[in-house]
């Protein structure tokens, strides 16, 4: 019989393993449609803008753990057949279309089932990384076939299995066993949307996280353009990069697990931002490509730490039963932000080149380190969510 956890484990690994059957490829896939940078810069953008409108109805529907599980169900089908619509169809604008609505839909499925999977690892003592890495070895795997399937059998087949694998999550939250709080409503901790907004340190770390994250996602949007247009990588060899960094990602979330638990989340996130400001200032160096693919290593450092820090961090400055709707308004910030400097970037790279949009965004990380340092959230839990 297959224990909860191992369900959460199987949830993850096959999530994770369509998401990098898709998203690392997308913009590729416009390239090899003959969509210009600065109209890949719009769809990027309007992505972002989408993902922030709709937040905040995601935010209002997705009031209790119960109504996640029902979502979940629900947008992991549409993102599934999003995803396999998207290879069928050609033309800027019914791609951007399609991007639109894919963020309308599943734009907070990251965000909804961290909360969901939060809550289980905190009814049941389980540390939500442990179960977390999983979906970050599916990246490892999966990124490494995808390039060689591209090659071999073209991006519409790669879409396909996507979108199938999506289809199939679904069917695993119905195989989850409802949570505590779910068959327990009377003892439900409801989230207090008022204290969350008087809460000044969950504000200092969304402006942190904005700038931080923000910028991090705008370099990182283009940087498959970047290798494969500007360096000549191809696709095989991007894929093995990809999962080569992820493989980094999988070790230092592996090493956080066991040592990370007396280190401070705060001090992690800055070490981890540290790093992404020297990967962004060597990308703008226009070093050659045996050397970017060595920096990019470090990509899977950062993110590794980060994924450990940060929603620690969250649930001491928030509690639990916010925790949900904090990671909803985080996004809500940070597409904000990112769907400007995606837009503007696309706009700028083909007259400023790749060199002004990673010394820029190495500047706001700078900027994110500053806020962090003169305005240090402080934590009102502890991590078993205690006051």
């Amino acid at each position: 019989m297959v224990s909860e956890k191992w369900k959460f484990h199987i949830y993850y690994f096959v999530r994770f393993f369509g998401d990098a059957f898709f998203y690392p490829f997308m913009m590729i896939y416009f390239v090899s449609k003959g969509i210009a940078d600065e109209n890949l810069g719009v769809i990027l953008a309007l992505r972002m803008i989408t993902a922030m409108l709709v937040n905040p109805l995601w935010n209002f529907l997705v009031k209790d753990i119960r109504i996640s599980r029902i979502v979940l169900k629900i947008i992991t089908v549409v993102e599934g057949a999003l995803i396999i619509v998207i290879s069928r169809v050609s033309g800027f604008e019914l791609y951007a279309l399609i991007a639109v609505l894919i963020a309308f839909f599943c734009s907070p499925s990251f965000q909804i089932q961290d909360g969901f999977t939060a809550t289980f690892a905190s009814e049941n003592n389980v540390e939500y990384t442990s179960i977390r890495l999983w979906g970050s070895v599916a990246y490892v795997i999966a990124s490494a076939i995808a390039g060689f399937l591209i090659t071999a059998s073209g991006y519409e087949v790669l879409f396909l299995i996507s979108g199938s694998f999506f289809i199939f999550t679904s069917v695993i939250v119905f195989w989850i066993k409802p949570l505590k709080n779910e068959t327990n409503l009377t003892k439900t901790p409801k989230r207090d949307f008022r204290a969350l907004m008087k809460n000044k340190d969950f504000f200092r770390y969304l402006l942190f996280y904005t700038l931080a994250i923000g910028a991090i996602n705008i370099g990182d949007s283009f940087f498959s353009v970047y290798v494969t247009t500007m360096k000549g990588m191809a696709p095989i060899a991007y894929g093995l990069l990809y999962s080569g960094f992820v493989l980094v990602e999988v070790i230092a979330m592996r090493v956080m697990l066991y040592k990370g638990q007396g280190l401070k989340e705060k001090n992690l996130l800055l070490f981890s931002i540290s790093f992404v400001i020297i990967r962004f200032v060597l990308y703008g160096l226009d070093l050659p490509l045996s050397v970017v693919s060595i920096i990019t290593l470090f990509r899977g450092l950062s993110w590794g730490i980060v994924i450990y820090a940060h929603l620690r961090f969250l649930i001491k400055i928030v509690g639990i039963e916010n925790i949900t709707a904090a990671i909803l308004i985080l996004t809500l910030a940070f597409s904000l932000f990112a769907a400007g400097g995606n837009w503007l970037f696309g706009a700028l790279i083909k007259t400023l080149g790749f060199n002004v949009l990673y010394f820029s965004c190495a500047g706001l990380l700078v900027i994110a380190i500053l806020v962090m340092l003169i305005l240090p959230p402080k934590a009102h839990y502890d991590f078993n969510h205690r006051p």
